[in-house]
């Protein structure tokens, strides 16, 4: 009687459940690096809405105010606070949104170890699995990484917001404390 040799099939990256786990990996990725991008984004335009509000502030405050020669409108007290108390608002909403764009350390692949991925031993080594799982590994510590900075500077974008709203309120309390005196 013969008897059979089995060999046991030489698993590949498609055979093992992992193959599924790669795309879902790099779409979360890209979604972290898309959102850091478009938290920057967020981040100028707060320092820009904010400079250009203050700018106003200041021109109506020289208006008012006018010059020696001039016709001098004098603000109430209660205005001339709201206009200080709004000017420092859209002052760290700026600030904030400055924050938003400084440079963090978020985590990337290091070169050391990239390059030796790329050595001839380790290029030609026959396992695709443990190859796709070290890649895998190293996109979910970048995610974690970029998801705990984007998080940091989500906040200083929503104090931003906050800072600007208030200091919206603080020129409406403002405008109403002289037109209320009408």
């Amino acid at each position: 009687m013969k008897s059979r040799v089995f060999r046991k099939k030489q698993l590949t990256l498609v055979d093992v459940k992992g193959a599924s786990y790669g795309p879902t990996i790099q779409s979360q990725l890209a979604e972290e690096r898309a959102r850091k991008t478009s938290l920057e984004s967020r981040g100028v335009g707060i320092v820009t809405s904010s400079g250009a509000l203050a700018t106003l502030l200041f021109g109506l405050a020289a208006f008012t105010r006018g010059s020696f020669a001039q016709l001098h409108i004098p603000l109430s007290g209660a205005a001339k606070w709201a206009l200080i108390v709004a000017a420092v608002l859209f002052a760290g909403a700026a600030v904030l949104g400055v924050l938003s764009n400084a440079p963090l350390p978020y985590e990337e692949a290091l070169v050391p170890p990239l390059r030796q991925r790329v050595e001839q031993d380790e290029w030609g080594a026959p396992d695709p699995i443990e190859a796709a799982r070290r890649d895998a590994r190293l996109a979910v510590d970048i995610i974690d990484s970029a998801r705990k900075w984007n998080g940091l500077k989500a906040m200083f974008i929503l104090a931003g917001i906050v800072l600007e709203a208030l200091a919206g309120i603080a020129v409406a309390v403002a405008v109403y404390s002289e037109l209320a005196s009408l």
